[in-house]
């Protein structure tokens, strides 16, 4: 079995992401090592059954989670849709870049939260797991095809783990690992470069 490719285009999809409780439903769902009902979310997420059984329904409708065997009603388990989603926003209008930005300022937010419970938990880690983790920071003078060049090969590396990481391929002694890689550029080119 293989992640479905699915690249984000329509405006309601990419709202559908874009709202804090669903954000962390998929979070969630993506850390677990199998399916969850709504019950069991409400308690790790501090809600309602009712409210995660929505918001699990609505990210059904769009494509992003789908029932699992077994469970009636609320009792009912969820799991993530495989697939691997990409954005590119060549393909947006302005509506759907409005909807983009919303879900990037979102899940900007959950990854700064995500960090600070790292730092403020992170002594209570096994040691092996503290000397594993570990972040980088540097600045580095690129054209834009260098950037382009060095996304596709850090990318290229990330992908060779990705079918190990997925629920149906989960090994003992794995974590949910979260690997940011941001590439952006700390002012315009200077004159004369490309634009």
């Amino acid at each position: 079995m293989s992640f479905e490719r699915r690249r984000l285009t329509d405006a309601h999809d990419l709202r559908a992401l874009s709202h804090p409780l669903r954000v962390r439903l998929m979070e969630l769902l993506l850390a677990r090592d199998g399916p969850l009902t709504a019950t069991e979310a409400a308690t790790e997420l501090d809600t309602t059954p009712a409210n995660c059984s929505f918001h699990l329904r609505l990210l059904a409708r769009h494509g992003f989670v789908e029932e699992a065997e077994g469970g009636v009603g609320r009792q009912r388990p969820w799991r993530l849709v495989e697939q691997d989603t990409r954005i590119s926003t060549r393909d947006l209008d302005d509506e759907r870049l409005s909807a983009l930005r919303a879900l990037d300022e979102l899940r900007w937010v959950r990854r700064q939260h995500s960090q600070a419970e790292w730092w403020r938990t992170r002594d209570s880690y096994p040691e092996q797991w503290r000397g594993a983790a570990s972040e980088a920071f540097s600045v580095l003078h690129l054209t834009a095809d260098e950037v382009v060049e060095l996304r596709d090969a850090v990318q290229a590396v990330i992908n060779q783990y990705v079918e190990r990481g997925a629920p149906f391929q989960r090994r003992p002694g794995t974590a949910p690992v979260d690997v940011l890689l941001s590439l952006t550029p700390l002012r315009p080119p200077l004159p004369g470069g490309e634009t």
